[in-house]
């Protein structure tokens, strides 16, 4: 026999109020008291009650979907992606629509073909589209509301969830510093990518603040992922100046200076230092553990969430701003002497 499946109108008999007190618990919006909302949320929840999303749809003229519109190569940084802003949506009955975008010339007009496709309510964009003025510049008077998630201080007229992650950088290295190290090397991911920019730019601020500087030939770009990292390590470890310190723009390309490193015989910490950024899970899967900065995502793709899918109208001037936390581990030790 098939289960019964509860009906909006069932849930406001039991809870005695009308139908339209019951939708204003489910969509998340105002007009009614909190001991109300809270009886209505314990029925919904006692009973196991799941709206309808198509119906809830039809009557709020809406989709009831969220876009996502990313392009990174990293899984880690795609899964916090997804369940932080599908956690968030659920809550509001939402569902998340994921979309790699091409970055480049064309993906505006990509971005917009998706969002007729899949006819989401909003656009949530992501690094390093969300740092293209180019592309932001095209799509930001669409008829969508966007949320744009960024490490930059661009003045764009959307609504924007930022993180620091030059500032993380800096203490990352002042760390190091302090520890004793000055020969330090940097891989970051492409050249012109605003994170490898931001993160460069805080190790830089670091460096000055002891008057240091990062040598030139202590620099490469890679492309965020292990073998870059692995191969750009082995460059790096086999040249006459070799670094007492490598600071990774993310964890994966740490992950493969730590292969390099066991190559070559150079224990880490012992012989060298290691030091990545996202703190990922492979983090903490390496050994020794990989000190890291922390961003928090999941909590920022769920305020970007709550931005888009808010009763209230939101200004576009509307700014989240978080902070990168460094996470240390036994990756770094004062180097050898």
């Amino acid at each position: 026999m098939a289960k019964h499946k509860l009906t909006i109108n069932e849930i406001a008999k039991l809870a005695g109020v009308s139908k339209k007190s019951v939708s204003r618990v489910i969509n998340g919006e105002k007009g009614i008291s909190e001991a109300t909302r809270e009886r209505i949320k314990g029925i919904i929840d006692d009973l196991g009650y799941q709206p309808d999303r198509r119906a809830r749809a039809l009557a709020s003229k809406r989709s009831l979907l969220v876009g996502l519109a990313y392009n990174n190569r990293n899984p880690s940084y795609i899964l916090d992606l997804l369940t932080g802003s599908q956690s968030a949506a659920n809550a509001k009955g939402y569902e998340i629509v994921m979309h790699q975008i091409g970055h480049g010339q064309g993906a505006a007009e990509e971005v917009i073909k998706f969002m007729h496709r899949s006819a989401c309510d909003g656009l949530i964009i992501t690094p390093p589209l969300s740092e293209s003025a180019t592309l932001i510049a095209e799509i930001a008077e669409l008829p969508w509301p966007l949320v744009r998630i960024a490490g930059d201080y661009a003045d764009f007229n959307i609504p924007q969830v930022r993180y620091n992650d030059r500032t993380a950088a800096l203490s990352l290295t002042k760390t190091l510093i302090e520890s004793g190290h000055t020969n330090i090397a940097f891989i970051g991911g492409p050249e012109h990518a605003g994170p490898t920019q931001r993160r460069l730019s805080g190790i830089q601020d670091a460096l000055a603040l002891f008057d240091l500087q990062l040598s030139a030939t202590l620099i490469r770009y890679g492309d965020f992922t292990f073998n870059s990292g692995r191969a750009l390590g082995a460059e790096l470890l086999a040249s006459n100046t070799r670094p007492s310190a490598i600071m990774c723009a993310n964890d994966e390309m740490a992950a493969g200076v730590y292969h390099s490193a066991a190559a070559a015989g150079i224990a880490i910490p012992r012989d060298l230092s290691v030091t990545g950024f996202d703190d990922s899970p492979v983090a903490s899967h390496l050994y020794p553990p990989l000190t890291s900065v922390r961003q928090p995502v999941q909590d920022m793709m769920a305020i970007a969430v709550d931005i888009l899918t808010s009763a209230q109208p939101t200004s576009k001037q509307v700014v989240a701003q978080f902070d990168a936390v460094v996470i240390t581990r036994e990756s770094i030790a004062p180097p050898c002497t």
